[in-house]
């Protein structure tokens, strides 16, 4: 598989930055999938990929920094039709963001196990505020692992075992987390995948109030194989 970074901000775009968005395409190029849809990802996909060619989106969850280029795609889907509506695998909850995806344009199911194309796709709930997933990909004998929003939560933790990626949330910095906070730091998320066996390590939700440098030196510090996602990098799992 490849993963494309079109955003890895969170929970606001930095300047000229993207939230939360990750292209993940097949070897043969045959099965594509958009990872979460936040502010900036829309302009960033369709640089690379025509709506037509998507085959699914997977929201890990509702809030806006993780979906709210899905509502300008609708015009982009209105102006550029596709002989059937793109499937859209989300929590239904919050109600009220859940009904602005209800259009013609998207095909919504719910986030359960499912194969698309070459690609399949499974779900865990994660630790978050609202309904929150973590989301596994296995494909070309590789298994891609999204943690998702969440703190340390043993569930997510089983399900990130062995991953070949594991793209990880490090909403904070080691010194600003606290035990009931929305998102991991950087050094749990070395923590995670030095317990889970990852083969490698991904930072993505970076703070745009944080210097990267520091997020990479606290997760390296439990996890030297890690990295930053970086925008526009495609990374081969």
């Amino acid at each position: 598989m490849q993963l494309k970074i079109l955003g890895n901000n969170g929970p606001y775009p930095a300047p000229g930055g993207a939230c939360s968005g990750y292209l993940l395409t097949s070897d043969s190029g045959q099965t594509r999938v958009l990872i979460d849809c936040g502010p900036g990802v829309l302009s960033r996909l369709t640089a690379d990929c025509m709506l037509g060619e998507l085959d699914a989106v997977l929201l890990s969850h509702l809030h806006y920094d993780h979906m709210s280029d899905m509502l300008p795609m609708q015009y982009a889907l209105q102006l550029n039709p596709r002989p059937r509506p793109l499937p859209v695998y989300a929590p239904d909850e919050p109600q009220a963001v859940y009904e602005l995806l209800k259009c013609p344009y998207f095909d919504l199911w719910p986030a359960e196990d499912v194969t698309i194309g070459e690609m399949r796709v499974s779900f865990s709930p994660a630790r978050h505020p609202i309904p929150t997933n973590a989301i596994a990909v296995s494909c070309d004998g590789e298994r891609f692992v999204f943690t998702g929003d969440t703190n340390q939560d043993s569930l997510v933790e089983l399900f990130c075992e062995g991953a070949s990626l594991l793209l990880a949330d490090c909403g904070f910095a080691k010194a600003d987390h606290r035990f009931n906070a929305p998102h991991m730091s950087a050094q749990l998320c070395g923590q995670l995948a030095s317990s889970a066996h990852a083969k490698r390590l991904l930072l993505t939700h970076v703070n745009p109030k944080y210097d990267p440098q520091l997020l990479l030196d606290e997760a390296r510090a439990e996890f030297p194989d890690a990295a930053l996602a970086q925008p526009g990098e495609v990374y081969y799992i």
